[in-house]
């Protein structure tokens, strides 16, 4: 997984299991456990996640959970994207 492909999913403000599981790189059942201890950090603070078809957590808590660090991220995925688009 390169840097540009996290850069594109942390883009999103909500994450399904399917994204936590490309994230990871794990299987379907180790991101539905992520994506339940990231709802649950979220009930304990007294907020509530939207009721949809699919559930999604917030982008920003599951990058904390796992220690991604977001910053880094977006550097590293702004610049070569720049560097792409120059080589085209």
């Amino acid at each position: 997984m390169d840097y540009n492909f996290v850069y594109t999913l942390i883009d999103k403000v909500w994450l399904n299991t399917d994204d936590i599981q490309k994230l990871c790189n794990c299987s379907r059942n180790s991101a539905m456990a992520i994506r339940r201890e990231v709802e649950k950090i979220v009930r304990e603070s007294g907020k509530r996640l939207p009721d949809s078809r699919y559930k999604v957590v917030p982008t920003l808590l599951v990058l904390d959970y796992l220690g991604i660090d977001v910053d880094t991220v977006l550097n590293i995925g702004s610049k070569m994207t720049a560097t792409l688009e120059a080589v085209k």
